[in-house]
């Protein structure tokens, strides 16, 4: 009678060894499949973002990020959407140049804005390179439109309000003093 009893206790044990087994693997089952919804989640919300205009990488990292998302589902999701070619930084640049350039915003904004949404300096300075003819004309073409044709000689107080106009939009003092001459 008492190789039964040590008989039922092994096969007692061996049954919750077996439970244990089972409900591990249920449980990483669970798991995979939150950390896919997780990530599915993750994807719809980077899917939106990019529906409404171009993001970079660094800015969709940091958007998802705040809305709650795990920073390693973020960058998974990243990498994919990069794959498939739903999220390109080089679209991003084209696309923020093109619009910072129909407000009239001269290079240094733009660098400065590009970098914020967290673009490579290389890839900034690519961009901007343009000829000197093409910020001056951007510049007047931005001065013309807020003041009118006329330029102010003679005028300081109107100079130093044009120059101010220009320098905030972000054009450099030399192209500043290009477009509107010397000061008296």
């Amino acid at each position: 009678m008492n190789s039964d009893l040590s008989l039922e206790g092994t096969s007692g044990e061996l049954l919750d060894a077996e439970a244990e087994q089972c409900a591990d693997a249920s449980e990483a089952e669970n798991q995979l499949e939150t950390a896919d919804q997780l990530r599915r989640v993750a994807m719809d919300t980077a899917m939106r973002m990019l529906a409404l205009r171009e993001h970079s990488a660094a800015e969709l990292d940091q958007k998802l990020c705040g809305k709650g998302h795990a920073s390693g589902v973020v960058a998974q999701v990243v990498e994919e959407l990069q794959r498939l070619d739903l999220q390109s930084d080089d679209r991003f640049v084209d696309s923020f140049f093109r619009g910072r350039l129909t407000k009239g915003h001269g290079p240094v904004r733009i660098r400065h804005d590009l970098i914020r949404k967290g673009i490579d300096e290389t890839v900034v300075e690519e961009t901007l390179t343009q000829q000197a003819e093409f910020w001056i004309d951007l510049a007047e073409q931005a001065r013309r439109k807020r003041f009118g044709e006329a330029l102010p000689v003679g005028d300081s107080s109107a100079w130093t309000s044009q120059a101010r106009f220009l320098a905030q939009r972000g054009f450099p003092s030399d192209l500043i003093y290009r477009v509107l001459g010397s000061r008296y």
